[in-house]
């Protein structure tokens, strides 16, 4: 959720969709994070160990420490899912998972340790950044951990490893003095690094009848100490009562609320996925994605995407990875605006609750090849949409629909032998070469009119 861009400048390309991404990165990195704080106090009954607000720039939330080694007030200070229009919503999100990070403070000694239960969920990582949000690598040791490559305590089992009913414990311990081999140790932060900001997130994708509610995140206690600190929970977690407000890029690729006829033969030329180069906070190290920029379409006309839709692991409890049915643990497909906090589509229903701008992989309509049809459009072409036999709708944003929008791929832990993945794609900027590498997996997008649609399915609008 935490992948708001983050790269020096612009780069003079704003004719381009990667210039038109890197134009709203620099606010998105200002603002993103911002609106994803949830407020954090310690029950009454505890005696506060660190003091921590977020940044006035916005650009991170840091914790500040007094002593170095009591660096968090209370664990998991910023907690977040978007699951309506008023949740916070900032970095293309993916509606289907829930995000928990801490800041913590760097010092000599300090071990961090995450004591945990395995969650019923598709998929869960433990990752750690530096004081730039980027993940590293310590004496040959990765600072992320997936599910699977975490090591149950005794008597438990990962059921990632092995099949196994979820919520058996486990312990992993942050540490400056990492070696390989250690089995469930994460690097505290980068080799030499003795003070500075740190971060831990913990990633939960598809909890079992999608309720978030039963997924507990790790307890976090602080070694050494005198005693050792074990965190006192949050009492208390607040959000923005509205979503953070959404500025439309001025640039010059920016669409107006009426789409030109040039402006539309430019939507078309911009519907092409490319792997861009982009910098993000806390990214997931598991994720490799593909996007592609598109102005909204005329009145009668939707846009079609179609590719092979890689094998995954169905359902939405731990299953053992890696597996030789299965291409990914994950993927879906999601749109959003190319607006300051880069927020994914979320658009109230005129009956109560949301239509989510994600369709994760098992809300995913395929046909009889493998293939599955994203349709683009308004809510009001939804129900038309619906009744193509093997179309999947995904809504354009109701509250600007003027705004150019953002579509997005993602996979989470791509096998080593599934060579068509976006992690393959070595040329960034390049819809040839992305194509090229994904072969019959990658996206091909097209506006088409409703009527065509209906009439012919999507082969009629994508040969």
């Amino acid at each position: 959720m935490f992948g708001v861009n983050r790269a020096p400048g612009l780069r003079g390309r704003t004719a381009t969709p990667s210039g038109l991404w890197l134009r709203v990165r620099d606010a998105a990195l200002a603002l993103g994070m911002l609106a994803l704080i949830s407020g954090c106090s310690p029950a009454a009954t505890a005696t506060p160990i660190a003091s921590t607000s977020p940044s006035a720039a916005g650009a991170s939330a840091v914790a500040t420490a007094s002593p170095p080694a009591a660096a968090l007030a209370c664990p998991w200070y910023i907690a977040a899912t978007v699951s309506s229009a008023t949740s916070p919503n900032a970095g293309l999100p993916d509606t289907a998972a829930k995000y928990w990070l801490e800041p913590f403070h760097v010092a000599p000694g300090l071990r961090i340790v995450v004591s945990g239960t395995f969650p019923d969920a598709r998929y869960a990582s433990l990752q750690v950044y530096d004081a730039k949000t980027a993940p590293f690598t310590s004496n040959g040791v990765s600072s992320a951990l997936a599910d699977y490559q975490i090591t149950p305590d005794q008597g438990s089992v990962n059921p990632w490893q092995q099949q196994a009913a979820p919520g058996g414990h486990f312990t992993v311990t942050l540490r400056e003095d990492v070696a390989p081999g250690q089995g469930s140790t994460l690097p505290l932060a980068p080799l030499g690094t003795t003070t500075g900001q740190g971060y831990l997130e913990y990633r939960v994708y598809l909890p079992a009848g999608g309720d978030f509610s039963k997924v507990t995140p790790p307890t976090l206690t602080l070694e050494p100490g005198d005693p050792s600190a074990s965190l006192t929970p949050c009492a208390t977690r607040t959000s923005p009562s509205t979503a953070p407000a959404s500025t439309p890029s001025s640039g010059p690729t920016a669409t107006p609320a009426a789409p030109s006829p040039s402006a539309r033969a430019r939507a078309v030329g911009q519907l092409e996925f490319f792997k861009e180069t982009f910098e993000a906070l806390t990214p997931n190290v598991d994720a490799a994605y593909v996007a592609a920029y598109l102005a909204p379409p005329g009145p009668g006309d939707v846009v079609v995407i179609r590719a092979k839709a890689p094998t995954y692991a169905a359902g939405d409890h731990p299953s053992p990875w890696p597996a030789a049915s299965e291409q990914v643990r994950y993927w879906s497909m999601c749109v959003g605006l190319a607006t300051a906090t880069l927020p994914t589509v979320m658009n109230p229903l005129p009956g109560g609750g949301t239509d989510p701008g994600c369709r994760a992989d098992d809300g995913t309509k395929l046909d009889a090849t493998g293939e599955y049809a994203y349709v683009l459009g308004t809510e009001a072409q939804r129900a038309a949409i619906e009744s193509i036999p093997g179309a999947t709708f995904l809504p354009l944003s109701a509250a600007q629909p003027g705004a150019t929008h953002i579509l997005f791929f993602r996979e989470i832990l791509a096998s080593p032998s599934f060579a068509s993945s976006p992690q393959q794609v070595t040329q960034a900027n390049d819809p040839a070469a992305t194509a090229a590498a994904m072969g019959p997996t990658y996206p091909r997008a097209a506006i088409c009119a409703l009527s065509t649609l209906v009439a012919g399915g999507a082969a009629g609008c994508l040969k």
